[in-house]
């Protein structure tokens, strides 16, 4: 994880994207001392974000190449985000957090991880430009596989910088958006409505959802909230949604879901991340079920997408 962040923080894939180059080339363009770089590169090349071609010349593989700066389908930022201090300070003391059930952040570092980023903005906006690119890897897919037909007002929900909700709006020029978030990412939402050419049809509205979400949304739409959360603090989200949704209205959960057995799946590690960082947790169709009852909601229908992201559709009950 550190060697691919560490690739991403140097900018070595946007060094490598014009074609391959030695060791000592990657590390005269990158300010990094030439022997170190032979290792890291030639460590990469063995992960297959890389490869070594004659000459000892380094290239980009195409997974390397979604560590770019600006392409589509970047994860360069997540790679970052996933590696700051925060996580990986917290994750030295998993067999902690197995022991007790509770996240790390708060007894490693003297903060809950979401405060951890208020009180250093700059990981906090490394942190919301690595959801932009989950996001950004996850909208196609979404907008691919639900029609929004219909919607008048979407509410992106602890929606970041709101870059699902621009997604959408995009694509259904009639619908107008409002993102809530935390105050801390309001800067990078405000300049992301503002580059979307956005400002008439959408805004930017400060809120915790634990005490309350405003009202007036035909669709509120949660990408990837709910597995920050225990159960309570979800149905708790989820009850204050349901108070908020305009008459007639749903809820759109964006989610990764366990599946059942035991065969490899990124979402049961992503799971072990929950526990470590926040306490969350990554959950079953069913226990998503138990849970939206929880808040006043029914699962009506789950939408499968061409990515690991399900679509969870709920009404109030």
């Amino acid at each position: 994880m550190q060697s691919v962040g560490t690739a991403a923080r140097l900018g070595i894939p946007d060094v490598l994207a014009a074609g391959g180059k030695t060791a000592a080339e990657v590390a005269a363009a990158t300010s990094t001392q030439t022997a170190a770089m032979a290792r890291l590169l030639r460590a990469l090349a063995g992960l297959g974000v890389l490869e070594r071609g004659d000459g000892g010349r380094f290239s980009l593989t195409e997974v390397g190449d979604r560590l770019r700066t600006g392409v589509p389908g970047t994860f360069k930022d997540a790679f970052i985000a996933e590696s700051d201090p925060v996580h990986w300070q917290s994750w030295e003391y998993l067999a902690d957090s197995v022991r007790t059930g509770l996240p790390r952040p708060e007894p490693v570092l003297g903060l809950k991880a979401f405060d951890w980023y208020v009180k250093y903005p700059e990981h906090g906006e490394q942190f919301g430009r690595a959801m932009e690119n989950i996001s950004r890897f996850a909208a196609s897919a979404v907008l691919e596989a639900y029609d929004f037909s219909g919607v008048g007002t979407i509410m992106d929900v602890g929606g970041g910088n709101g870059s699902l909700a621009l997604a959408i709006l995009e694509r259904y020029p009639a619908m107008r958006g409002r993102i809530v978030d935390l105050p801390y990412i309001e800067d990078q939402a405000v300049a992301g409505i503002r580059a979307a050419g956005a400002e008439g049809r959408c805004g930017f509205e400060a809120c915790d959802f634990f005490e309350s979400v405003p009202k007036g949304a035909d669709l509120q739409v949660l990408k990837f909230i709910l597995h920050d959360w225990t159960d309570e603090e979800c149905a708790r989200i989820l009850a204050n949604c349901r108070k908020a949704l305009a008459p007639g209205g749903r809820v759109l959960v964006v989610e990764m879901i366990v599946p059942e057995g035991t065969r490899p799946d990124f979402v049961k590690l992503m799971d072990l991340n929950m526990l470590v960082m926040t306490g969350g947790r990554e959950r079953t169709e069913s226990e998503f079920g138990t849970l939206f009852a929880k808040g006043g909601f029914r699962l009506s229908r789950v939408v499968p997408t061409r990515s690991p992201f399900s679509l969870l559709e709920a009404r109030p009950a």
